[in-house]
């Protein structure tokens, strides 16, 4: 039976690579490729497709909010996350019942093909890395269970650059959002950790671990 894969992620050198390899290990399946959540939307206006392979970092929308789309549009779609991002909340967060398996960019090509043929015959797939996280984290506080719901990736683009001391036109023009957007992920922030003004919210993400110093 045919298999029609789609991928989407924003660098082209990683969208290629996978589409060889995929295209290689599957012979007669279709695989496709989006370098946005545009793209994919598209797309699936035109196919039906088996597997999604998601970046998660994605420019015009959150990778979660596409899985949530992907899976009210194909609830039988299979869903791989491949993610650069292996920080304990996102891992905590990709264990969604709507993600079918877990791949991190830094091993993708060793473990995607084994991801791909699990979740068609119905299993779950982490790689090795995401297992080992999971683990540790496991054994130690959830830093995210304290919070009222873990912060987006876009919040968090807009945490790190609270942290950095940008004030909210700064922030707009680093990130190429509206101030009122950028308002908005603020007042998110500031009731997710609680916190009473930008000081204190700084300091509550160090103390939970969704900021490190040096900020990058």
């Amino acid at each position: 039976m045919r298999t029609d894969i789609v991928i989407v992620d924003d660098h082209s050198l990683i969208l290629e690579g996978l589409k060889s390899l995929l295209s290689s290990s599957f012979e007669g399946s279709r695989v496709y490729i989006a370098q946005n959540a545009s793209q994919l939307l598209s797309l699936m206006k035109q196919y039906q497709f088996s597997v999604f392979i998601v970046d998660i970092a994605l420019p015009d929308m959150d990778g979660f909010d596409l899985i949530h789309i992907i899976k009210s549009q194909s609830p039988e779609a299979k869903i791989i996350v491949s993610t650069m991002h292996e920080e304990v909340w996102i891992v905590n967060k990709l264990k969604s019942p709507e993600i079918n398996g877990v791949v991190f960019k830094t091993s993708a090509g060793m473990h995607i093909v084994d991801a791909v043929k699990t979740v068609l015959e119905g299993g779950t797939y982490y790689c090795p890395g995401f297992k080992k996280i999971y683990k540790e984290k496991e054994k130690n506080s959830n830093v995210g269970d304290e919070l009222s719901s873990i912060p987006t990736m876009r919040e968090l683009e807009v945490l790190k650059a609270i942290a950095k001391g940008m004030n909210t036109h700064e922030i707009s023009e680093n990130l190429f959002i509206s101030e009122n957007t950028v308002e908005w992920h603020r007042k998110n922030l500031m009731l997710k950790f609680g916190a009473r003004n930008a000081t204190d919210l700084v300091v509550k993400a160090l103390s939970k671990g969704f900021l490190s110093i040096p900020l990058n």
